[in-house]
């Protein structure tokens, strides 16, 4: 074990149409072809956290029995870690990706979250290079996603403790054979260093390169509430945030940036409604818009970086999921604040 974790310590110094019989549809606005294989009996789960809690998560772990693959911005709860070393215990093969460069971390806070990771006897990869940070350029794998050989959960939740206690955040857990297949795709061309086939892209909002996607649920008919961690620079979903006027209505945390700042004045200019969450109630990190026809949660953030060069994973949602969604926005909005305050 030890000169297992000192060889990876090394490499650090060195370094759609889914329907669901309950009701919920899975759509995908951007690809609307027809084919059988969306057309399926699946069971899935939105959680809202905090009031979910970590369940969701270690339900999925504790139900393999051959495979996990998780690839995450971030992973120190000490919960999931015991589930992944249990699963690893029954003879699991649990494979782990994280991101090397977290923004704001030490160096030695990055190689304690190493440290015990490969402590589970999970099999241990940094990212592909193409997503880290390097030279001046901001990259990251900001993903957060696990699956098992049936199962995936696809959110806005990093995997630390503040996620499940303090954080607004959404989680969706599904069975859907065409979604899972699609993850564990993703999770494989990473953990080998390839491209992505292009049936992910279909079936997912995946970064690199997933504006046109957001800006399909974005620019649906009526009005849209928008939850999100930035507000962030990307010129054509600010552009069309604008242009909706008094059919937006946007949370954002209220430690949100000066340029962000700037961003909410040239908004509610436009007529849109903007409020703030003070991070002394609940941190707002959740990244989700919800519509009348669909929806979207994710890891993307509304920043140029994110959407075109970071891996980052999402999904788009419609039905029940809505009213849900819907209904936390409701309650979110009655408890935000029209003023920045912290």
């Amino acid at each position: 074990m030890h000169s297992r974790f000192f060889h990876i310590i090394g490499s650090v110094l060195l370094g759609f149409y889914v329907l669901v019989a309950t009701g919920s549809v899975q759509a995908n606005p951007y690809w609307e072809a027809d084919h059988s294989i969306y057309h399926q009996r699946s069971m899935n789960t939105l959680a809202i956290e905090p009031q979910d809690g970590i369940n969701p998560i270690i339900q999925l772990i504790n139900q393999s029995h051959r495979e996990i693959d998780l690839g995450v911005y971030y992973l120190s709860d000490r919960k999931i870690l015991s589930a992944l070393k249990a699963a690893c215990e029954r003879g699991v093969k649990v494979q782990v990706m994280v991101e090397p460069k977290p923004y704001g971390m030490k160096p030695w806070q990055i190689l304690k979250e190493v440290r015990a990771i490969v402590a589970t006897g999970a099999r241990f990869k940094w990212v592909p290079s193409r997503f880290v940070s390097h030279d001046g350029h901001y990259l990251f794998y900001h993903a957060k996603y696990i699956c098992n050989e049936h199962e995936c959960e696809i959110g806005t939740a990093n995997f630390d403790w503040s996620a499940f206690h303090r954080n607004r955040e959404y989680l969706y857990v599904t069975n859907n054979s065409a979604m899972v297949h699609a993850v564990h795709l993703v999770f494989q061309s990473d953990w080998n260093r390839e491209h992505t086939k292009v049936f992910a892209h279909k079936i997912l909002v995946l970064s690199p390169k997933s504006t046109d996607r957001l800006l399909e649920v974005i620019r649906q008919p009526g009005a849209i509430d928008i939850e999100s961690e930035e507000l962030g620079n990307d010129s054509q979903i600010l552009s069309n945030l604008a242009a909706k006027g008094r059919e937006l209505r946007l949370i954002l945390p209220s430690t949100i940036s000066q340029d962000d700042q700037h961003n909410v004045v040239y908004l509610r200019e436009q007529g849109c409604q903007v409020r703030f969450f003070s991070k002394k109630r609940i941190y707002m990190h959740a990244k989700m818009i919800v519509g009348n026809k669909w929806a979207f949660i994710g890891s993307e953030n509304f920043t140029w970086t994110s959407l075109q060069n970071n891996r980052e994973m999402g999904v788009i949602l419609n039905g029940l999921d809505i009213t849900k969604l819907q209904t936390q926005f409701n309650w979110d909005w009655k408890l935000a604040g029209t003023g920045k305050t912290n």
